[in-house]
């Protein structure tokens, strides 16, 4: 970060914001990413991202209107292994303090995670490529970079200062859950990948075979009118998705719930609402085939 005020980004930092945003408890975050000199981004035949060793990430998290925490993901240069590290800021914002092991406290009126750095990795997980919402689909919309004012696209941006190793193919972006000009199951979807897919995907550490990637269809993700393997939370008839009912589907029942059976499990202490509401009418609108 900035040495002369700590709570800004040092220079050459990039800033990026992903399309489809992940929840965090209600706070809203700042993204940037470092790359060593000479060193560019693969980007892989599905649209992620492959980064070089020595990358560094870097996130802010803003809840209640003050900077609470910064969190660093990077690719060591040795090993090339992903690591997390996370500082919590103190109320002046002068200086911000390793974390080590994690930490809950309450702020304001509600719970608040700073994970360990095992728990890092737990959400970063090696099946989805370590780095999460850093892919083409995630990246493709214009934003205002503040060392310029300049709006731009930030697939084109970084394009044009070099920082793709390979031609990259345009997709078209997730949906934004609030865009409704975009179709409900589409704005699901995306939900669903950037909030559950890092796990729940092909070799992502869960229990269930499930696979909620966007590229997925609805058909293929073993969870359209499949009976739920980890428990049917005490409804009858309940199924991962029930087509037409979210009220029996403990996809969506999860979601809202904070206690040992909630989605998602880790570091979570404020239910979605936005996003609970937006697959229960995903949900209830469906066809018997999940369509």
């Amino acid at each position: 970060m900035d040495a002369a005020d700590p709570t800004k980004p040092a220079a050459g930092l990039i800033p990026y914001t992903p399309v489809a945003e992940f929840w965090s408890n209600g706070a809203t975050k700042s993204r940037w990413m470092a790359l060593p000199d000479n060193t560019k981004i693969t980007v892989e035949a599905d649209g992620d991202w492959t980064f070089p060793n020595g990358t560094v990430l870097v996130k802010n998290f803003v809840l209640n209107g003050q900077l609470i925490e910064t969190r660093l993901f990077m690719r060591h240069t040795d090993s090339g292994n992903w690591g997390g590290y996370t500082y919590r800021w103190n109320s002046a914002h002068t200086d911000a303090t390793l974390v080590s092991g994690g930490l809950t406290e309450t702020i304001g009126t509600q719970d608040w995670t700073y994970p360990s750095e095992a728990q890092c990795l737990q959400c970063h997980t090696s099946a989805a490529g370590r780095t999460l919402w850093l892919e083409t689909r995630q990246l493709n919309s214009s934003i205002t970079y503040p060392a310029t004012g300049r709006t731009a696209n930030q697939l084109t941006t970084l394009q044009s200062i070099g920082m793709f190793a390979n031609t990259l193919t345009v997709q078209d972006a997730y949906p934004n859950e609030s865009d409704t000009s975009q179709s409900t199951a589409s704005r699901a979807r995306a939900y669903l990948h950037t909030n559950c897919a890092q796990c729940h995907r092909p070799n992502g550490g869960t229990a269930v075979n499930m696979d909620l990637r966007y590229s997925t269809a609805i058909d293929a993700n073993n969870a359209c009118n499949v009976v739920p393997a980890s428990g049917d939370l005490g409804v009858a008839d309940a199924r991962v998705i029930a087509p037409g009912a979210a009220s029996k589907s403990v996809l969506y029942l999860r979601m809202n719930r904070r206690d040992a059976s909630q989605m998602p499990p880790l570091a979570s202490h404020v239910v979605d609402a936005q996003g609970a509401a937006l697959i229960q009418q995903w949900i209830d609108g469906m066809s018997a085939t999940c369509q």
